[in-house]
């Protein structure tokens, strides 16, 4: 490969970028994807050992409980804020709903989006709870 070539001929990926995490099988990523669903299979996948020795699933396990956590909160702090903007007069009200809609929009895009690379067998870390999934993720298991 010349040494100019910023890409890979052959898979694509970047020169000299560091190596992702990637699934090593479709059973990695069906799992990934499902560690998304809801809460409960994600916690399950972390207490089971078989499961629990892959890095590419208990990476997504982990992000999936913190982003869970975090819609969680940004959910009490917009039924906060609703309350807030509904008392305001004139817009107050339809401001609130606005804030909500948009919130609700981008936090399901954004868990369709963690689905999606998951079932593509790539680590997508969000910047927060990424790199901390990825710390807990890597604790434990040998490399």
């Amino acid at each position: 490969m010349p040494d100019i070539s910023e890409f890979c001929p052959g898979c694509g990926r970047p020169v000299g970028a560091p190596e992702a995490l990637l699934a090593a099988d479709s059973r990695d990523a069906l799992l990934a994807v499902l560690a998304y669903l809801t809460v409960v299979p994600a916690i399950l996948f972390l207490a089971v050992p078989a499961l629990n020795r892959n890095r590419f699933v208990r990476f997504h396990c982990w992000q999936s409980i913190f982003f869970a956590a975090a819609a969680a909160v940004t959910g009490l702090v917009m039924k906060l804020l609703f309350g807030v903007f509904s008392i305001l007069p004139a817009v107050g009200l339809l401001l609130a709903w606005l804030c909500v809609g948009v919130v609700f929009i981008g936090t399901a895009v954004l868990w369709v989006l963690l689905m999606v690379k998951a079932a593509q067998g790539q680590s997508y870390e969000l910047p927060v709870i990424g790199s901390m999934a990825a710390q807990l993720s890597n604790k434990g298991i040998p490399r």
